[in-house]
C-alpha cells in the first residue's frame, strides 16, 4: 500500500458558511419568533350568516323527497327534517 493520504471528501468550512449562513441560535430564534407571532395573532371572528335560507333550502328539499317516497320509515324522516326546520326557523 502507497502511503497516500485519503482526500477528505467533505465540504470545507468556507463553503458550509457561503451555503449555510445561518447558525442553530439563529434558526431557533427564527422558530421562537414565529411561534409567538403566531399565539399573539389577533383573532378574526366568525362570519356568521344573518339568516340561514341556504339551510332551510335544503332542508325543504331533503323534507319534500321524503314525504314523495313513502313508507314509514320515510315518514318519520320527514317529520324529523319538518321539526329541524321549525326550531331553525324559529331562531
Amino acid at each position: 500500500m502507497a502511503d497516500i493520504p485519503y482526500p477528505e471528501t467533505g465540504i470545507s468550512q468556507e463553503t458550509r458558511a457561503a451555503m449555510y449562513p445561518e447558525t442553530y441560535s439563529d434558526k431557533m430564534g427564527k422558530v421562537l419568533n414565529k411561534l409567538v407571532e403566531e399565539m399573539f395573532a389577533p383573532v378574526l371572528p366568525i362570519d356568521w350568516l344573518n339568516n340561514h335560507n341556504i339551510l332551510l333550502d335544503e332542508l325543504e328539499l331533503m323534507y319534500e323527497a321524503h314525504m314523495t317516497i313513502g313508507g314509514q320509515q320515510n315518514r318519520f324522516n320527514a317529520s324529523v327534517l319538518r321539526a329541524a326546520i321549525n326550531v331553525i326557523s324559529a331562531l
